[in-house]
């Protein structure tokens, strides 16, 4: 019953591996026939259809959980070397959040679908109802995933354990992934006078 850690990463702007807009979700296999590369390409499918609607290349890869080293166990990728430009600042995104039975520390995880990578340009101060429910029917998604021998799960380093995903949802404000801004490639200075 191996648990799997999945890496999602979208490229936009550039293909430089830094630029990759990066999603991490945990799913526990639990059949006798497990195909990695299969659950990868399902995977990419999913974000491809259900959010990345403007085609940019995206690649997921799948690692065992717990026994290190890590290298991967499954890949899928598609559009290489497709990074189409930003349409709106890379650190805002709309966060799915999740949780194992109760909403608690070790319980509870969330992932953030930036708005540029979509064919929405939302520019409304709150994200609309039916955004927010394009994002909720990935849960879905991810819980279908694989059928009935794999699950979905919230991982806790901390304890080593999984535990399958029995809730999630998404409020109405937008959110803010420092790290996904692009680097500074240029600088404005003024000089002003101290007298």
């Amino acid at each position: 019953m191996p648990l799997y850690r999945f890496q999602i990463a979208a490229q936009m702007d550039s293909t430089l591996p830094r630029d990759a807009l990066v999603n991490t979700l945990h799913f526990n296999d639990q059949g006798i026939g497990s195909d990695p590369d299969v659950l990868c390409q399902d995977l990419l499918d999913i974000f491809q259809a259900g959010w990345y609607a403007n085609p940019c290349q995206i690649t997921v890869d799948c690692y065992g959980v717990g026994d290190p080293p890590q290298y991967p166990v499954g890949h899928a990728e598609e559009n290489m070397g497709l990074s189409p430009a930003s349409s709106c600042a890379r650190e805002v995104a709309i966060c799915l959040s999740f949780y194992a039975t109760r909403n608690l520390p070790r319980q509870r995880g969330r992932i953030f679908l930036p708005l540029c990578g979509s064919s929405y340009a939302d520019s409304t101060p709150r994200p609309p109802t039916a955004r927010m429910d394009q994002v909720l029917a990935l849960a879905t998604d991810f819980s279908n995933l694989g059928g009935i021998d794999v699950d979905w799960q919230v991982y806790s380093p901390t304890d080593g354990q999984g535990r399958n995903v029995t809730n999630a949802w998404v409020d109405d404000e937008w959110d803010t992934m420092r790290s996904r801004g692009l680097r500074g490639s240029s600088r404005v200075l003024v000089s002003v006078d101290e007298g």
